[in-house]
């Protein structure tokens, strides 16, 4: 009797053990598992922060490293882990230059840089000048041709590295030129210095061409707002019964879905609120999810939709001009209006983003982290499922702008994409009242783009949308 209780108590003795073990064990792995408490303001804390929302919301977030190195700056840590398909996402803290991405807004204008098919000459052209700015204040205007920046020629070797003396300048001169007898001759030099750029207003216009009223539309992006800003300029179309609408998107580098959402609300025939509108498809936290035309338009609460409705022309088809800086917002535009009525795109295929995000910040009090994310989340199909376009959608009618010198202003019925597009709703070839200088483009022929800040800045913009529920 008494073996078997030593026994027993042997037995007691090592079943307590092996129990109190485990639970030594089980403590330390929690232990292990807590996040290190890392001070605030340290690259760590932040980046764990970056980490930590990414890993909810990152369309590519199974595929996030199991141990970045959390001791990089933030915005190199986010490059460190951004997936090798992420070609838009970004990181910056608000209103601080140095985390900005750098662009020519600030100057007030856009310019692309071509060689010559017959020389060894490039040269700069203005395409776009933003109103109220150094650039408009200086004297320059669409189709104006450069020469040199910050003195120096502009040569097929250095039109990059000139751009980039802008994008790291506060200020900077631009020699302004013109080709007389087959002669490039600089005729002035303006200085430019960094300024605020308010928005844009659109531009708008009735275009009459063998008895048809066309609307033509002109505006640079889909900033907040816009769809209500543009009542006016729809509420003329109506008033004036066009039968047909051109959509100049051009240089349109994108921005919201839901004033896209708004604009399309105006324009297509049979428009409802509840009407199927955008797929988004996110992570296996986002899931898919269908958004209406009613839904996507008032999201960012800029807009009312049965005002807006008021204004809809009912079209059955709409023609759109794009080019290589046509992204984002604009490509949306195109493709989900096509389950609506018909798109003729005219003019080059566009940039490609099928992908959108949405602002992710530190939202506790007091604020922790000043750094934002725009990650992307989302990949964009239309009602019908089509999206996909990655590459870029390519025009129905192509037309290359700068296959006709000077550039002329938005409208103008002999811009070489206006003149196709008239053409198209017509049926016939236009005549037009406007000289292209064939002479210029005879002397001058444009042949490789060297570098084009439009294009650079529709690359790097990026789809806004809005966190769904």
């Amino acid at each position: 009797m008494t073996t078997s209780i030593t026994n027993l108590n042997k037995t007691t003795y090592q079943f307590i053990y092996i129990v109190i073990l485990f639970l030594t064990i089980l403590s330390g792995c929690k232990k292990s598992s807590q996040k290190p408490d890392y001070p605030i303001g340290s690259n760590e804390h932040i980046n764990t922060w970056i980490l930590d929302s990414l890993k909810r919301y990152y369309y590519w977030n199974d595929q996030l490293p199991a141990n970045p190195n959390l001791s990089l700056a933030p915005k190199d840590f986010f490059n460190s882990i951004r997936n090798s398909s992420d070609r838009f996402s970004y990181i910056t803290i608000p209103n601080d230059p140095a985390t900005a991405i750098p662009g020519n807004r600030n100057f007030g204008f856009d310019y692309t840089v071509v060689s010559d098919q017959n020389s060894s000459k490039a040269i700069g052209i203005i395409k776009v000048v933003l109103n109220d700015s150094p650039a408009s204040r200086a004297g320059l205007k669409r189709g104006d041709y450069i020469s040199k920046i910050n003195g120096k020629t502009i040569t097929v070797d250095n039109a990059q590295v000139l751009q980039t003396e802008i994008l790291t300048s506060d200020h900077f001169s631009l020699g302004v030129a013109e080709l007389k007898n087959n002669i490039w001759t600089d005729t002035r030099t303006v200085q430019l210095n960094k300024s605020i750029i308010l928005d844009q207003r659109e531009i708008s216009k009735v275009i009459e061409s063998d008895g048809k009223k066309i609307g033509y539309l002109y505006f640079l992006d889909f900033n907040g707002g816009l769809a209500s800003s543009l009542t006016t300029a729809f509420s003329n179309f109506k008033s004036e019964n066009i039968a047909e609408l051109i959509l100049d998107l051009r240089y349109n580098a994108g921005g919201q879905v839901a004033e896209a959402a708004g604009l399309c609300v105006m324009i297509a025939k049979n428009v409802s609120f509840n009407k199927p509108f955008i797929i988004y498809k996110g992570n296996k936290n986002g899931g898919t999810k269908t958004e209406s035309i009613g839904t996507a338009a008032t999201f960012d609460g800029t807009l009312n939709f049965n005002a807006i409705l008021q204004q809809n022309l009912g079209l059955s088809r709409v023609y759109i001009l794009s080019t290589a800086a046509t992204a984002s917002a604009s490509e949306v535009m195109i493709n989900n209006l096509k389950p609506f009525i018909q798109v003729i795109l005219i003019g080059e295929k566009t940039r490609g983003k099928d992908e959108a995000s949405f602002r992710i910040f530190d939202n506790r009090s007091p604020k922790q982290v000043n750094w934002e994310i725009h990650p992307i989340v989302y990949k964009l199909f239309n009602a019908q499922g089509i999206g996909g376009y990655s590459t870029g959608i390519a025009p129905d009618i192509k037309v290359n702008e700068m296959d006709n010198l000077p550039l002329l202003q938005p409208g103008d019925t002999a811009d070489p994409m206006v003149r196709a597009a008239i053409a198209a709703i017509t049926g016939k070839a236009i005549k037009t009242s406007t000289v292209i200088n064939n002479v210029l483009t005879n002397s001058f022929q444009p042949d490789r783009v060297l570098m084009d800040s439009r294009t650079v800045s529709a690359q790097q913009s990026i789809v806004i949308s809005h966190q769904l529920r």
